[in-house]
Order: C-alpha cells, then structure tokens, then sequence
C-alpha cells in the first residue's frame, strides 16, 4: 500500500536502497486523504496527499538526510504546481516531476 496509496517507492535501478526515492501516488477512487511511512536505511520517508473540493490537491513528503527524490505530482504542466523547495524537471504521463531534497517539501495544485 506504501507504494500506490502513499506513493513511496525505491529510485531508479541500480541506486543502493532508498538513497534516491520516487514519489508517485495514483490519487482516484474514494480515496481522499492518505498518510504513508516507510522507513528507509537512511531514515523515515513520509507523505501526506489530499485530494479536496474543487480540485485542488496539497502532497505533503518529508525526505531524510543524504538523499533526494523525484516527485511525480497530477498536473498538466509546470505552472499549476506552486511549490517552493523542488526543481521541475519535466511533465510525463500526466504529472509535473520535480527533484527535490532532504527535507519538507509541499505541492499544490488546483484552487
């Protein structure tokens, strides 16, 4: 469930671990709201994504020390994302992918 609902997973192939992450939730259904948590050899790796009224979605993800992720965010392209801590990179099958550090980072989308 950390993978789909909390959208957690290891990089690419080939990093060791989870020193690179990817972040890529598949928001849909009746699901709403979620909080995920996986620990990680370098430490806790968290999220936290609502999906609300009219559209508007807020990703929270926490990224430990020593590592960075690839943050797959639902958005057509680059200016409906406002977000102030991650670097955008490209947008791929429906989402605005942005790296980003250790640390918190939140994404919004919508009104």
């Amino acid at each position: 469930m950390y993978r789909n609902i909390a959208g957690i997973a290891p990089g690419e192939p080939g990093e060791p671990g989870f020193r690179e992450i990817t972040v890529r939730l598949r928001p849909g259904g009746e699901v709403r709201t979620a909080d995920g948590r996986f620990d990680s050899l370098y430490g806790p790796v968290a999220t936290h994504w609502r999906h609300g009224e009219g559209g508007r979605f807020t990703l929270t993800v926490s990224i430990p020390v020593n590592t960075t992720a690839r943050v797959w965010v639902p958005a057509a392209k680059e200016s409906d994302v406002v977000q102030e801590t991650a670097r955008f990179l490209r947008v791929e099958d429906g989402c605005a992918v942005f790296a980003a550090g250790s640390g918190s980072h939140r994404f919004t989308t919508g009104d």
